[in-house]
């Protein structure tokens, strides 16, 4: 799932949860952006942590995303090349930022349809 796809599934009546795996280079981060992101409201989509982590997006990570049907978050982070790799392979959207509010804005539009 890509978060370009979410709201065309959700108005299918496809999705019903909203499934997140973050990656940050401090745990702060991590709680900072879930908290951040778990006050969004939408009435047709439910928003799930699957995974939360410091470090680098991995292989296990990019796995977890394609079997949980996930969207990884990558937070002042990136993939290693391995991950990268496979995140094409297995169509997981990995999304990279540097700015928390930016990484809630895309979320955000994703649940509403813009």
């Amino acid at each position: 799932m890509t978060l370009e796809d979410l709201y065309r599934r959700i108005s299918a009546g496809e999705v019903k949860d909203l499934n997140l795996v973050i990656k940050a280079d401090v745990q702060g981060s991590v709680q900072a952006l879930w908290d951040a992101i778990s006050k969004l409201e939408s009435d047709k989509v439910r928003l799930r942590l699957i995974h939360g982590s410091t470090g680098a997006i991995t292989e296990s990570d990019v796995m977890l995303a394609s079997a949980s049907n996930a969207i990884v978050i990558g937070f002042t982070i990136r993939p290693i090349p391995k991950a990268a790799e496979l995140a094409v392979q297995e169509h997981v959207d990995i999304r990279l930022y540097t700015v928390i509010y930016e990484a809630i804005s895309d979320v955000e539009k994703a649940m509403v349809g813009l």
